[in-house]
């Protein structure tokens, strides 16, 4: 199921008491806790359910009894009528039966807005099974840690790989440049080029009813050396257009950045880490998507000195910084401060330093995913934790 057949999900709830309970005990549960959830994101069930609630203590059998191996739940519990004995107890279970959980106050007010996080990364999550991800070219040689198996990609993330040649686009045959393209980037000051770089703008996105492309990783080194004319300007376009697509075929960014255009409802900045010491790192590259900048101006293209790239400035004070491993088995997920934002000719052009927790100091220095990390305005660990718990994957801070 592609997102656009995306037909929403409800969260499964599941009320839980003592077997000789009477109906009144639910009916008076459903009308204290239904403020926990929006009306419209759950329904209460009687199997298959995503989270369990606990009424009453003597549930445990009956909890059970109700999930699943491989799979990830809510646990919900008050104090009242021993309910939060029962939930523990459960939650022991699980961990011993290697069932993933979390166990949550239902009185607690802040567990509404983790059930709406939760939610969102639920539906994410669902969204990116039976999408496609066109692979334009070949990963780029310098990606030496970040290839991606393609059974990987499906057995994982539901997502299909589809591997395309830069033949299958004719750019000699494309005539007309979106004005949308050109009045994104009306300050260019080499109309030529300008156009040129609509060119491979229009010539990706013919690929993505052609190919049925819910996200692109595209190969884009062998273009500019081959032509003088970079897909920087095209690749910011498509993202801007809410198409995830990563620079130098990188799989595994295109991996992440999918992840978050559904869970997160936003693409993030595919990044390059320029460099880590006392605590901050420096993170550049010569594309990003041009909503996540509070202005931006057109560059040369940093290691070719050729053609367009996106020079601009990041929002925001804190940004979210993530990727995947190559196996998706793990993901790192961090909070970072916005410290500055440089504008170094010895480097790419979009440019942000950040000050790193001492956990992931010690992670980008010792033990890195690769060299690209997605990069997010905001704060959005807790619903990209989440969903990596729906995925099953481990997550790394």
């Amino acid at each position: 199921m592609s997102s656009n057949d995306f037909i929403k999900d409800r969260l499964r709830v599941k009320l839980l008491a003592f077997p000789a309970a009477e109906l009144s005990v639910f009916d008076k549960a459903k009308k204290k806790y239904m403020g926990l959830f929006n009306p419209e994101e759950m329904e209460f069930v009687n199997d298959k359910p995503d989270v369990l609630m606990f009424l009453t203590g003597g549930s445990e059998h009956i909890a059970i009894e109700s999930v699943q191996e491989y799979r990830f739940y809510l646990l919900l519990a008050s104090r009242e009528a021993n309910a939060w004995a029962a939930a523990t107890e459960v939650k022991a279970w699980m961990n011993q039966h290697n069932i993933r959980s979390v166990l949550l106050d239902a009185d607690n007010p802040s567990t509404a807005e983790y059930l709406s996080e939760y939610y969102n990364a639920f539906v994410g999550v669902r969204k990116l099974h039976g999408q496609r991800l066109g692979v334009v070219g070949s990963s780029s040689p310098w990606l030496v840690a970040s290839g991606v198996n393609p059974y990987l990609l499906q057995s994982k993330l539901g997502v299909e790989q589809v591997d395309i040649s830069w033949d299958d686009i004719v750019f000699d045959e494309i005539s007309q440049v979106s004005p949308d393209f050109t009045s994104l980037f009306g300050m260019a000051e080499n109309r030529v080029e300008l156009i040129e770089s609509g060119k491979i703008y229009e010539g990706l996105a013919s690929l993505i009813p052609f190919y049925r492309l819910n996200a692109m990783a595209v190969e884009c080194f062998p273009l500019v050396n081959k032509t003088g004319h970079t897909a920087c300007l095209a690749l910011a376009k498509l993202n801007y257009d809410g198409i995830p697509t990563a620079c130098e075929a990188d799989i595994c960014s295109a991996a992440a950045m999918m992840l978050s255009s559904e869970v997160c409802n936003a693409i993030p900045w595919m990044a390059n880490v320029a460099h880590v010491g006392n605590g901050k790192a420096i993170l550049t590259h010569c594309t990003a998507p041009v909503n996540h900048l509070t202005s931006f101006k057109l560059d040369t293209h940093f290691e070719t000195g050729k053609g367009y790239a996106v020079s601009g400035q990041l929002k925001g004070d804190e940004v979210t910084i993530f990727r995947f491993d190559s196996t998706l088995n793990h993901i790192f997920v961090t909070l970072a401060r916005v410290t500055d934002k440089p504008k170094s000719r010895n480097a790419c052009r979009t440019q942000l330093e950040v000050e790193l927790s001492p956990s992931a100091s010690k992670y980008f220095t010792e033990t890195p995913f690769g060299n690209h990390h997605m990069v997010l305005p905001g704060n959005w660990v807790q619903r990209l934790t989440l969903a990596a718990e729906l995925l099953n994957v481990g997550v790394v801070s």
